[in-house]
């Protein structure tokens, strides 16, 4: 199985390889711009592949995507009183101690 892994590596490899030369030729064989090629078309290699995995995927096998988690429990007794005390002006904390002096 590693070498099948190595070869489709070396495969995705192969064709950023060739996407960023093709930027790169496009725009002129600027000096100096390699890596910014290379990543922009490694970006467009790896989302062509993600959206082409997705649509093979049908709908029901699709895990649970990041961004909608189950919704977050309420806080418990203690936590929203320390949040209440912690939210509290500055001024209402000075009038406290103001009352506490002799």
């Amino acid at each position: 199985m590693s070498k099948e892994i190595e070869n489709m590596t070396q495969e995705i490899q192969d064709k950023i390889s060739e996407l960023a030369y093709l930027m790169w030729e496009s725009a002129g064989r600027q000096q100096g711009m390699a890596m910014n090629y290379w990543l922009a078309a490694e970006k467009d290699i790896l989302t062509t592949m993600q959206v082409a995995a997705e649509t093979v995927i049908p709908a029901e096998q699709k895990a649970p995507k990041a961004g909608k988690a189950a919704p977050a429990k309420a806080k418990p007794a203690a936590a929203k009183a320390a949040s209440k005390t912690a939210a509290k002006p500055a001024a209402s904390r000075t009038t406290t101690r103001e009352k506490t002096k002799p």
